[in-house]
């Protein structure tokens, strides 16, 4: 396996990934997920409890976990598809570990070394495979933007996780689940970033650099509108945040402003519809893993939407479009670190 930066930024990702899927697996599920009965004062009937809005964050976190970790996959396979598609059939079968451990109701601070060491070995095995099948070749141009653009999403999405408790927050059990949530969405959102930024590194020039830490500064101040109390802002800062984080990919390239703003106006307009058929169709999701993992239902008021899946597709649809929309730039970039390349061997 060639040792480089790229290498150690995927190794991490991975570790990290592990750490807070074990983490939200065997602490903060079993205290989040809710239990016992409940009576209705005006007729007496014993109903059992049923989740709310974000009660099942741990899920969400735990999911973009993994997906963080597969993001290290990719990174250290340099995007190449074959190690791509070795790495998405392993996280698919460590999704499904995932929703039975949740399942046979893993517990405890004894468990999180056990689940950490295992994850660890996990991560370790599929990179060693993506690594070997990929023969050191790199992956395409498009294999490339596609990754980072979807885990730039991913990093966007991890901001909007919470808890169902109401602001301010006192009692101190649900204060440390606070810290400690705001704590892992931290490492997942700067492993994100940071891997993210190792699938563009090979194009990026002096230029790309400023352009790209100049998207990233303006999808920060966008999430800070999108996740502060709700407000007029919110839905604007919401949007803001995954255009700003999409144009942060594309503008890794050389991508004259033009085409940057249309490909800005298209992901907005994307956004909207999209949207609205993932709250749909993620919902019937959420609904089905809490069914898998026999964890009490959410309250028919509320959503079971999975943050790490809507995210995921979402990603997928705003790279794809952001790629079709700078295929000619992708081309001229690539032969131009070909050029590079050639002459370096010279």
């Amino acid at each position: 396996m060639q040792k480089s930066w790229q290498t150690v930024v995927g190794a991490l990702s991975g570790v990290i990934g592990v750490v807070a899927w074990a983490l939200a697996t065997a602490i903060y599920q079993p205290f989040m997920q809710p239990g016992g009965t409940w009576t209705d004062s005006s007729t007496g009937q014993v109903f059992p409890e049923v989740a709310g809005n974000n009660t099942y964050w741990p899920r969400d976190i735990r999911q973009l976990a993994i997906l963080l970790a597969f993001g290290g996959v990719i990174l250290i396979c340099r995007a190449n598809v074959r190690g791509v598609v070795a790495g998405a059939i392993a996280m698919t079968g460590w999704l499904g570990v995932d929703i039975w451990f949740d399942r046979i109701d893993v517990a405890g601070a004894s468990a999180v070394p056990w689940l950490a060491v295992g994850g660890i070995a996990m991560f370790s095995a599929t990179a060693a495979v993506a690594v070997r099948v990929s023969a050191g070749q790199g992956g395409p141009p498009i294999a490339r933007h596609v990754s980072a653009g979807v885990i730039v999403v991913l990093a966007a999405a991890t901001l909007l996780v919470t808890t169902p408790w109401d602001e301010p927050v006192t009692n101190p059990d649900q204060v440390q689940v606070e810290n400690a949530l705001s704590m892992l969405k931290a490492g997942l959102v700067a492993m994100f970033i940071a891997t993210a930024i190792g699938l563009v590194a090979v194009q990026l020039t002096r230029g790309g650099t400023r352009r790209v830490a100049a998207f990233i500064g303006v999808a920060a101040l966008a999430s800070w509108f999108a996740t502060a109390s709700p407000g007029p802002l919110m839905p604007f800062g919401l949007i803001g945040m995954l255009v700003a984080a999409m144009l942060a990919v594309v503008a890794a390239r050389e991508v004259n402003p033009i085409r940057l703003l249309s490909v800005a106006i298209a992901c907005c307009l994307a956004q909207l519809p999209a949207m609205i058929v993932l709250y749909i169709a993620g919902s019937a999701v959420g609904g089905a893993m809490t069914s898998l993992a026999d964890n009490p239902p959410v309250n028919g008021a509320d959503t079971d939407l999975p943050i790490a899946f809507t995210g995921l597709v979402l990603g997928l649809l705003l790279a794809s479009i952001s790629h079709l929309m700078t295929r000619s730039a992708t081309r001229q970039a690539s032969s131009n670190h070909d050029s590079d390349l050639s002459r370096n061997r010279a």
